[in-house]
């Protein structure tokens, strides 16, 4: 795991925006709000960017049709668990397509004790099983590093899930190519 910089170097949390523009709406993927409004936390700025995948083979995934159906799908899985909707503030499909998931004013559901002022960017797909797409691969770079920039987050604090918390998320493959690219000269750095 990464070491986390001592406290002095972690960076104020810049304002939150919109969604950035390219990125598929949320109103195209469901019609649902948030389902639990009153036990939602404001996201209160972005300081840092953490990185998932969804833990489910994305093989089948074929159409922007069946992406929406898995969005929806698990969106109405995180609501069920009780959470206030999806966890991730935004998804990445195998074809290299952004989603907006949980609007970036809102703390998201994506690591446990660490939501605070992190915005959350999951690829879909089980990266244990599968490698991601280099579409998807193009597309989070791209997309990570105009986060990156628009709320000034530096390379230290971009993490994946497992380096802030015990878990096999973002999967093997997925992990490899984000150590690679966070290194000098890597999409990130």
């Amino acid at each position: 795991a990464r070491p986390r910089p001592p406290p002095a170097a972690v960076a104020k949390p810049q304002p939150v925006a919109e969604a950035p523009t390219g990125v598929v709406s949320r109103s195209s993927w469901t019609r649902s709000g948030v389902a639990r409004a009153r036990e939602i936390n404001p996201m209160n700025g972005i300081s840092r960017i953490t990185i998932h995948h969804s833990g489910i083979n994305a093989s089948n995934l074929r159409s922007s049709s069946a992406v929406t159906r898995e969005l929806e799908s698990i969106r109405s899985g995180h609501v069920g668990r009780g959470w206030a909707d999806i966890g991730y503030h935004y998804v990445i499909d195998p074809f290299g397509r952004v989603y907006e998931g949980r609007a970036t004013r809102y703390q998201g559901a994506h690591v446990q004790d660490n939501n605070e002022h992190n915005l959350g960017v999951m690829l879909l797909g089980n990266f244990d099983q599968q490698s991601p797409t280099p579409q998807a691969q193009q597309a989070l770079v791209q997309f990570v590093r105009s986060q990156m920039g628009q709320y000034n987050v530096p390379i230290s604090r971009v993490y994946t899930h497992r380096e802030l918390k015990p878990t096999a998320c973002p999967g093997r493959s997925l992990q490899q190519y984000i150590v690679r690219i966070r290194k000098s000269g890597g999409g990130l750095a």
